[in-house]
């Protein structure tokens, strides 16, 4: 009896849920981890497939399809080649001394045929500067990383604009390290309280308030929890739920109801306020406002926005121009691809497709060898051998135009709107409850657009004057197309705006940052010798500069490292 007795104690459900709880967070650690390495191995993989698709599609262009446009796809030999010219009035003695009138002409000299005429070159002009900027923004998202120098001069400017004291002692850095993780603590804490209320309180019917006690201190929550997430995660037993219903259950029972709830999953992110800063236990180093790990590139990512495997790269602050430039023109030239392929694609099954081929049969002298010329009458006939090219160009146009413009067009609504696509996900509750604004917004779709491509397509100096900002802004539609031109500039603007108003960083150089000596100086010998710190000025978008001393950046303050206290929880 004793002993069946503690085998129902050993095997209490309380326990068998903690043990199972425990398998199921293992197994789904060892699942994510092979997704990381899954991720490492796939990238090379379909970097090698965008590049074949790219050369594949342009050899389709440049081989079929460019003839066809220009209507030279039936010349095929020497002595077609000068019928074409006398044609056109040209009799030159070049072309009138040609002997091997039955010889084949060259790839590339059907090629140049077809670049001599207006259509193929306005049509190649256009097909070249597609795969230029393609290429080049292809490239730039690929190998630029969100890490180093780079992110080390970001970091440091965006702390002197917040107000964060960012340790660079390891002494400092444990000492950010307790505060902020005692803060994030009292927060979730808090968080979690309000939630268990508001899910007592609907269990017995109770409306409004609950009240909490934690420590012999009551306090009043809100019945609606902002429940950011759906995934289920146990309560801490050590907290106490009373609402008033149970309190008048308690005074005529006298005892305390205490049931184990289940809450969904809170994010420390979706915790802070919009200019806050925490501490990443992945990476071991203070994590700015926005910035998010990313398990794949073990990163800590400014602005993250997604792991993107045909990259082979992390989306952040400093790539996802490149990012968002790639994909709108890969749409635009896979759409051009796709109107210039379809009277091709049309004609594949037509009358005067099986009418051409019947007419290479004829005349030829071996039904082995029946070689297919194109009609001088319709130039979008393909041959046979054509068939399949021109039916992988357009289905392939067709079909990725569609995919990328959709993820294209929701990265605008990102880019206007001032979101990524981790805080797009995180906001859905919010905006469901109505009257939530972006604290990210710099005010109107035009600053948005600005906070990722900047007021200039070159780095200029953080203290412009005000006619050269003007000199080198964007003006209208055709400035938003300049902006999209390749350019190797990083972000102007730091990754988020103080009081609504974009902060231009302070660039030095052409491709890298360097943090501005002279208030570098100033702020080392202010923390060696205590004073107070130095007037700090940073450019803001409208041309305008902005002294911020001591005083008003403590207004702006989210957290410098308060004296250490108690804190009841």
């Amino acid at each position: 009896m004793n002993a069946s007795a503690s085998s129902r104690s050993k095997f209490h459900p309380s326990t068998f849920q903690q043990v199972r709880h425990r398998l199921f967070h293992k197994c789904l650690s060892c699942l994510f981890t092979l997704a990381d390495r899954f991720m490492l191995v796939l990238g090379p993989v379909l970097i090698v497939l965008a590049c074949g698709i790219i050369v594949g599609l342009t050899y389709v262009y440049f081989r079929i399809v460019l003839p066809m446009l220009t209507g030279t796809n039936w010349v095929t030999t020497f002595r077609e080649r000068r019928e074409y010219w006398q044609e056109r009035g040209y009799h030159s003695a070049i072309v009138e001394a040609v002997d091997q009138d039955d010889q084949r002409i060259s790839m590339l000299q059907s090629l140049l045929l077809a670049l001599s005429t207006p259509v193929g070159i306005l049509n190649t002009l256009l097909v070249i500067s597609f795969l230029v900027n393609i290429i080049y923004n292809y490239y730039k998202c690929v190998v630029t990383s969100n890490t180093g120098p780079s992110y080390a001069a970001v970091v440091r400017e965006l702390a002197q604009v917040t107000g964060f004291n960012y340790p660079e002692t390891d002494e400092e850095m444990t000492i950010c390290k307790n505060q902020l993780d005692r803060s994030i603590f009292v927060k979730l804490e808090r968080r979690r309280r309000e939630l268990m209320a508001g899910a007592t309180a609907a269990a017995n019917g109770v409306d409004g308030a609950s009240t909490i006690t934690v420590n012999g201190k009551s306090d009043k929550l809100s019945v609606n929890g902002d429940i950011e997430s759906q995934q289920p995660q146990s309560t801490p037993s050590a907290l106490t739920i009373t609402t008033k219903k149970q309190i008048a259950n308690n005074e005529i029972n006298n005892h305390v109801t205490n049931q184990p709830l289940h809450l969904p999953r809170i994010h420390n992110w979706q915790l802070l306020s919009p200019t806050e800063w925490t501490w990443c236990r992945y990476s071991l180093q203070p994590k700015p406002p926005r910035s998010h790990y990313d398990h794949v590139t073990k990163s800590l990512v400014l602005n993250m926005d997604h792991y993107c495997p045909w990259m082979f790269n992390v989306i952040g602050y400093f790539n996802y121009r490149y990012f968002f430039n790639f994909l709108w023109f890969v749409a635009a030239a896979l759409f051009y691809g796709m109107l210039i392929c379809y009277p091709a694609f049309r004609n594949l099954n037509s009358r005067h497709y099986r009418e051409q081929v019947i007419a290479a049969a004829e005349v030829s002298q071996s039904p082995k060898q029946i070689f297919v010329k194109h009609l001088k009458s319709n130039a979008f006939i393909p041959t046979p051998d054509e068939k399949t090219p021109v039916a992988f160009g357009f289905i392939m146009c067709l079909a990725v135009s569609i995919a990328v413009f959709c993820l294209g067009s929701f990265h605008l609504y990102l880019v206007l709107t001032a979101q990524t696509t981790i805080e797009f996900h995180g906001n859905v509750s919010k905006r469901r409850k109505g009257g939530w604004t972006n604290p990210y917004s710099a005010g109107n779709l035009k600053k948005n657009w600005e906070m990722i491509y900047g007021t200039r397509h070159h780095y200029v100096k953080s203290n412009t004057s005000g006619g050269e900002d003007n000199r080198y802004s964007y003006h209208g539609c055709f400035g938003v197309l300049i902006a999209m031109m390749p350019s190797n500039r990083e972000p102007e603007f730091l990754p988020i705006p103080i009081d609504g108003r974009l902060v231009r960083r302070k660039i030095r150089g052409h491709n890298h940052i360097d943090a501005d000596k002279k208030d570098d100086v100033e702020l080392g010998s202010s923390r060696e010798t205590g004073s107070a710190l130095p007037k700090l000025g940073f450019d803001i978008s409208d041309g305008s500069t902005e002294s911020m001393d001591s005083s008003a950046m403590k207004e702006r303050t989210v957290r410098r490292f308060p004296p250490s206290k108690e804190i009841l929880v």
